[in-house]
């Protein structure tokens, strides 16, 4: 989607991906605004970038940082009421990508979300996530410099049940989890991140 500075821009950057997936979900359920950018900036940066009308994009990012902080570090936040046009340009150079009209799109299923510092935890996660409970997994990703996510779906119950023997699981190797998260009904926008992170487009 192009973005031409015609709205006001609501931003949150947090340390991982989680975080910036419990904020996404947060703005994009507070107030009527328009999911425009998501980017992995790289060092564990992730931002999500919001539209609106201003008084929207404010209520947007005050909810965003709020549920981006709960889970993990909120980084950075802000609200351009007027970006001049070459903002614009710089924005929808990470702009995400919609598929068909959303109300046609199937109802978003639960979604649980573990995030570890380095891969050996977080495949332990995953595996204790999905024989723990009936949950499939539906994303992968590494955000950089070290951190490692999995995301799954399923019903509420499961992805609760799967979360937390993820996070047991990682315990037990002496660690400790860097974020997690259950979304129990995710904002339909969310699929236009996630699909970034599905298994079927990182296989070879």
């Amino acid at each position: 989607m192009r973005y031409y500075g015609e709205e006001a821009l609501g931003l949150i950057e947090t340390l991982g991906m989680v975080p910036a997936i419990g904020g996404a979900d947060a703005m994009l359920k507070t107030a009527d605004v328009e999911l425009v950018s998501y980017e992995n900036v790289g060092s564990s940066l992730v931002t999500v970038m919001v539209k609106g009308d201003v008084a929207a994009v404010e209520a947007s990012v005050a909810a965003g940082s709020v549920a981006a902080a709960e889970v993990g570090k909120l980084t950075a936040k802000n609200v351009m009421p007027r970006p001049i046009r070459g903002v614009g340009d710089i924005v929808s150079v990470h702009a995400v990508e919609r598929s068909g009209d959303a109300e046609s799109q199937p109802r978003p299923k639960a979604m649980g979300l573990i995030e570890t510092f380095g891969i050996v935890f977080v495949l332990e996660a995953a595996d204790a996530m999905m024989k723990t409970a009936d949950v499939e997994l539906i994303g992968y990703e590494n955000v950089a410099a070290g951190y490692m996510s999995v995301l799954v779906q399923g019903d509420v119950a499961a992805c609760k049940a799967a979360v937390e023997a993820g996070v047991k699981a990682v315990e037990a190797m002496g660690a400790s989890v860097y974020s997690s998260l259950v979304i129990p009904t995710p904002h339909p926008d969310l699929a236009t991140i996630t699909k970034i992170y599905a298994i079927e487009n990182l296989l070879p």
